[in-house]
C-alpha cells in the first residue's frame, strides 16, 4: 500500500464529509491508499458520517477512542497505518482533486523521506482544483532536512508534508499529550534527521479558515492551555537546537532559523496575552522563562525577511522593552471594548 491518510476528528460533522469526498477524487486505486479516521470522542454524528462513507469506500477505516486530544488521535492512527507514506490531514480541511497520486509517485520513485507542497486558505469547499505547477521527477531539488530548514522559512503544520513511514518510526518522534501547536517541534525534529527532502511548487492542501476554530476561542481555560503549549514549543525548539549543536551540526542558517521560530512563538504569546484578561504577572513569569531558553528578547526576529514589515518592527521594539510593554498592555485593556 502506498499511502495512509490519518485524520483525527472531534465533533467534525460539519466538514468531515467534504474532507472525505476530496479524498475520493484522487487518481489512486483504493487498494493503494487508506483513509484512517480517528473519532476522538465526538458527541455529534461524526462517526455516523464516516461509517456511511465507508459503506461505499472500502479503504476508509474508523477508529473510535475516548476524547484524548489531537496528538493522541494521530498517534493511534500511525500505529495502524499500512502505507509506505503517511499523511496527517485535519477533518475540516481537504485536498484538491487528482493531486495525491503525483506526490506519492514522486516520493516513492525518489525514495524521499519527506515531500512538501503548497496549501491555500479557503472559506468553503469550492476550491477543489489545483492551480499550481504540475510536478515532475526531472528537475527535483533533493536536499537534506538540515538544508531545508536553513534555506526555507518552513511551515511547521504537518499537513504540508507526506512522510515516509519507516523514516518516521526511525526518528522516534511522537505527538505529545498536548492540545495545541504540537507540529511546531515535531516537524523540525523530523527535518533534522531527514536525508532526502523535496518541496514542490504545487498547491495540494486546502486549509479551511474557521472563526470557531480552537485557536480562536477565548475562555480562560483555553487561553491558559494555549499559552502553556506555546511555551512548551519554545522549550522543545531550544532542546532541538542544543541537540543539533552538540551533535556537530555546523549549518549556522539552520540553527538560526530554529532560533527565530522560537522567538516567533514568543511573539505570538505576547500578542495574544495583551488581548487576554490574564494578569500581567503571568506574562512576566513567562518572559523570564523565555530568557532562560534564549528566546527573549526577540533579538533575532528581524533576521528573517518575512518579519521585517513595519508592524513587526514596531511591535518587536515594544515587546523587547518591558518598561514599555506592560504600560501599553494595561492601556490597551483599558481602552479595548468590553464584551
Amino acid at each position: 500500500m502506498k499511502l495512509s491518510i490519518i485524520i483525527p476528528a472531534y465533533n467534525a460533522a460539519k466538514h468531515i464529509g467534504d474532507c472525505l469526498t476530496s479524498l475520493t477524487k484522487q487518481q489512486i486505486m483504493s487498494k493503494d491508499f487508506e483513509i484512517i479516521v480517528i473519532d476522538d470522542g465526538s458527541t455529534d454524528n461524526t462517526a455516523e458520517i464516516v461509517i456511511d462513507f465507508a459503506k461505499h469506500q472500502s479503504n476508509i477505516r474508523l477508529i473510535s477512542q475516548q476524547n484524548s486530544g489531537n496528538g493522541a488521535a494521530r498517534n493511534e492512527g500511525v500505529k495502524s497505518a499500512q502505507g509506505d507514506y503517511i499523511y496527517f490531514l485535519d477533518a475540516d480541511d481537504y485536498i484538491s482533486e487528482n493531486t495525491l497520486h503525483l506526490i506519492v509517485d514522486i516520493a516513492k520513485k525518489n525514495d524521499l523521506d519527506i515531500v512538501g507542497f503548497k496549501t491555500k486558505n479557503v472559506l468553503d469547499a469550492h476550491h477543489s482544483i489545483s492551480e499550481g505547477f504540475v510536478p515532475t521527477t526531472s528537475n527535483l531539488n533533493v536536499i537534506t532536512g538540515i538544508e531545508f530548514i536553513a534555506t526555507h522559512n518552513y511551515e511547521a503544520e504537518v499537513w504540508w508534508y507526506i512522510i515516509k513511514k519507516t523514516f518516521y518510526f526511525q526518528t522516534g518522534v511522537t505527538f505529545f499529550d498536548r492540545k495545541f501547536v504540537q507540529d511546531s517541534y515535531l516537524t523540525p525534529t523530523l527535518f533534522s534527521q531527514a536525508t532526502r527532502v523535496v518541496f514542490l511548487d504545487y498547491d495540494v492542501h486546502r486549509y479551511r479558515i474557521s472563526l470557531n476554530s480552537i485557536t480562536r476561542k477565548k475562555t480562560i481555560a483555553h487561553l491558559k492551555q494555549h499559552f502553556s503549549d506555546l511555551s512548551f514549543s519554545v522549550q522543545k525548539l531550544y532542546e532541538l537546537r542544543n541537540k543539533l549543536l552538540n551533535g556537530g551540526i555546523t549549518n549556522k542558517n539552520c540553527i538560526t532559523r530554529l532560533h527565530v521560530k522560537q522567538q516567533r512563538y514568543v511573539f505570538i504569546v505576547i500578542t495574544r496575552f495583551i488581548k487576554s484578561p490574564l494578569p500581567p504577572k503571568q506574562l512576566s513569569i513567562m518572559l523570564n522563562n523565555f530568557k532562560e531558553l534564549e528566546a527573549y528578547p526577540l533579538n533575532l526576529f528581524m533576521s528573517i525577511r518575512d518579519y521585517r514589515s513595519m508592524p513587526y518592527r514596531l511591535l518587536t521594539f515594544i515587546y523587547n522593552r518591558t518598561w514599555l510593554l506592560f504600560p501599553i498592555l494595561k492601556l490597551y485593556r483599558f481602552l479595548a471594548p468590553k464584551n
